[in-house]
């Protein structure tokens, strides 16, 4: 089940785990990379992202895998790939994603969650609901809140 920009959404997207790069398919960085037009790209959560850029910033849709819950050097690649790098594509999580963890995956820039069924779907949109405000800067926020009150006055 895909959550995207908080919401429950169809797929467009077929993420295969190998095979070749075309249009509409997810695929694997190596794949991706000798045929890009019109895919989506995939990469494990501990790659360099520096290794990956420029090229990756054309993708339609970056998916980062995850491959437990506990590893969070993901995270830093949404993060990075975002904030370091202006990615402005569909920056997805998938593998071991866990819903009450998608708040802390959307403020590291991610916008997009495969779930295992609707059900985790539904708790990770009420999760990223639950908490309007945060006190950190993020990748969705880069000004933290004594930065933001110092503007506002």
């Amino acid at each position: 089940m895909l959550v995207r920009d908080g919401r429950i959404v169809a797929d467009p997207w077929t993420l295969v785990e190998d095979g070749p790069a075309r249009p509409g398919v997810i695929a694997p960085f190596d794949a991706w990379k000798r045929s890009p037009q019109g895919a989506g790209v995939w990469v494990d959560g501990d790659r360099d992202v520096e290794e990956l850029v420029p090229e990756i910033l054309e993708a339609p849709v970056v998916a980062v895998r995850f491959p437990a819950y506990a590893d969070g050097r993901g995270l830093t690649f949404g993060a990075l790939l975002r904030g370091r790098y202006g990615f402005r594509g569909e920056l997805r999580a998938w593998g071991d994603v866990l819903a009450d963890l998608t708040e802390y995956m959307h403020r590291c820039g991610f916008n997009a969650y495969q779930l295992p069924d609707r059900r985790q779907a539904e708790v990770a949109i009420a999760c990223m609901a639950r908490m309007s405000d945060h006190y950190q800067a993020s990748a969705t926020e880069p000004l933290p809140a004594f930065r933001r009150e110092a503007f506002a006055t």
